[in-house]
């Protein structure tokens, strides 16, 4: 895999658009209906200090192969809204390395928990949580494409003294 870099603060890029056109088009061939149209992201809502929304893209060639966006929902909890790699780029540890780096960008915007919602047929995604700590939680909204809804303490709570 050559080497590859994660632009911040990407969400009005045209990069950005190109990816989430690519992601939409990924959805819409994997799942029933029609994904993409449910709960559209107000790039306002993945621009600091709101969110972030990041672009993987490779050192040499400057292509963009992934993104990622997170969302501040309240104090403490930050939503990670999107996650995707090209499906020629997957299985090469970048998700792993993409989800670290957006628990970073959620920590970094205060988060001591994050949050998200997965359908199951992405088994790809739904897998990295799980294999990442992620453990189920209770429905969070109501997105009909969800099928799980996941959840990790960033920062533990320190004991009372």
């Amino acid at each position: 895999m050559p080497p590859v870099r994660i632009l911040e603060g990407q969400a009005g890029s045209r990069a950005a658009a190109n990816a989430m056109r690519a992601y939409r088009a990924e959805l819409g061939a994997r799942l029933a209906g029609d994904p993409t149209l449910s709960h559209a992201t107000d790039p306002a809502e993945v621009t600091p200090p709101r969110g972030d929304f990041c672009i993987v893209s490779e050192v040499a060639t400057g292509e963009t192969i992934g993104f990622g966006a997170v969302h501040v929902v309240e104090p403490g909890v930050v939503e990670i809204k999107r996650m995707w790699l090209k499906p020629d780029v997957r299985g090469r540890g970048l998700g792993r390395f993409l989800l670290k780096h957006l628990e970073n960008r959620a920590r970094a915007l205060g988060a001591r928990r994050v949050i998200l919602g997965v359908n199951e047929e992405l088994v790809e995604a739904f897998g990295l949580y799980r294999a990442s700590g992620y453990e189920q939680v209770e429905r969070f909204e109501d997105n009909p494409h969800v099928t799980h809804f996941f959840g990790k303490q960033l920062v533990r709570d320190e004991p009372s003294r």
